[in-house]
């Protein structure tokens, strides 16, 4: 059973004992598999290496010649290699069954332009 923490508003929020964070879920797969990930930051540089460790606010990655301790704030988006991910699901059974995102064959979800006719 669930537990809930109420706010000042009254709102009813999961206890911090419960939520799942998949960040967490993730950097600490990558670090166990000691698999490269890619690490995109605001400033347009990028770093690429394993994870060895992190903590709420930064992450501690060894890329091929260097040691890099990255802070959180200044990430856009972390690249994890698609097998990774897929090697995580099946270790913790259903880790994304929740999240599960079916992405269509080209040409069959019905996107692209409106009005495809030649002008």
């Amino acid at each position: 059973m669930m537990q809930f923490n109420s706010s000042k508003d009254g709102a009813k929020k999961p206890s911090a004992a419960k939520e799942i964070n998949i960040q967490n879920q993730i950097l600490n797969f990558v670090r166990k598999d000691h698999a490269l990930i890619t690490i995109f930051l605001v400033s347009g540089k990028k770093f690429v290496g394993q994870v060895l460790g992190f903590d709420r606010y930064t992450i501690h990655i060894r890329g091929r010649d260097y040691d890099q301790i990255v802070f959180k704030h200044a990430i856009t988006n972390i690249s994890v290699p698609r097998h990774i991910m897929q090697k995580m699901q099946g270790a913790e059974g259903d880790f994304e069954a929740d999240m599960a995102i079916e992405i269509p064959p080209e040409g069959e979800d019905g996107g692209g332009p409106e009005d495809s006719s030649p002008v």
